[in-house]
C-alpha cells in the first residue's frame, strides 16, 4: 500500500497535486482522505488536542483496514491512500492558534507515527512551502493565518515538524521561484519520481 501524505499551508497547491497523483494511478483503489480542524466548542474535559487525536486515529485505524486489503488474492491493483493535510499540522495550528503545548503535540504524533506509519515502508510525506511573502500573497481570506507574521511562523512550524517526523521518506517541495508558482507538471513529476 502507498501511502502519501501531503501537507502545507492553504493555497500551496496541495490539491492540485492530490489531483495530478489520482489521475496518474488511474483513480484505481485511490482513497483521499482529507483532515480538517477541529470544532470551536468542545465537550466537557474535551480539548482540541483529545478531540484532534481520537479522529487521527480513526483515521490510523482505516489504514490497518486497508493494509489488510492488499492480502487480498484478487486485488487488481495497489491501494493507495493519499492524505489530504495530516495529524502534523496540528503541530503547526495547534502551537499558533489553540494554545496547545508543542511538546505535549509532539509526544503525541511520536506514538501515532508508531502505532500507524512508521511499518509501512511505503508511506511518504510530501511537504509543500513556499517563502513567506508568497505564501501571504496567495492568502484568500479563509486560512487562519492572515499577516507575513504568522505565515513566516506557519511555514517555521511545518518546516520543524517535517525535521521531527521519523518518517524516512519525506521530500519537501517549495513551490515558488520569486513571484510565481512552479508549475503543476513540475511539481507533480517531483511527487513521481519521489514515490516510484
Amino acid at each position: 500500500m502507498k501511502h502519501i501524505i501531503i501537507d502545507g499551508g492553504d493555497c500551496l497547491g496541495k490539491n492540485s497535486l492530490i489531483e495530478g497523483l489520482s489521475k496518474h494511478f488511474n483513480f484505481d483503489n485511490v482513497s483521499v482522505r482529507h483532515f480538517g480542524k477541529p470544532p470551536k466548542e468542545f465537550e466537557e474535559g474535551e480539548t482540541p488536542l483529545s478531540f484532534q487525536a481520537k479522529c487521527f486515529i480513526k483515521e490510523g485505524n482505516l489504514l490497518d483496514v486497508i493494509k489488510q486489503l492488499e492480502e487480498d488474492q484478487y486485488g487488481y491493483y495497489e491501494n493507495v491512500v493519499i492524505w489530504n493535510r495530516s495529524p502534523y499540522g496540528e503541530y503547526v495550528y495547534g502551537q499558533m492558534f489553540r494554545n496547545q503545548d508543542p511538546n505535549e503535540i509532539e509526544s503525541f504524533l511520536r506514538g501515532f507515527e508508531e502505532l500507524f506509519l512508521l511499518e509501512n515502508p511505503e508511506t511518504y510525506l510530501i511537504l509543500l512551502t513556499a517563502d513567506p511573502d508568497f505564501f501571504l500573497s496567495k492568502e484568500d481570506g479563509n486560512s487562519f493565518s492572515k499577516n507575513l507574521e504568522q505565515k513566516s511562523k506557519e511555514v517555521q512550524l511545518f518546516d520543524e515538524i517535517f525535521e521531527k517526523s521519523a518518517i524516512d521518506n519525506k521530500l519537501r517541495i517549495k513551490v515558488n521561484e520569486g513571484n510565481s508558482f512552479h508549475t503543476k507538471d513540475f511539481v507533480l513529476q517531483k511527487v513521481m519520481e519521489f514515490i516510484k
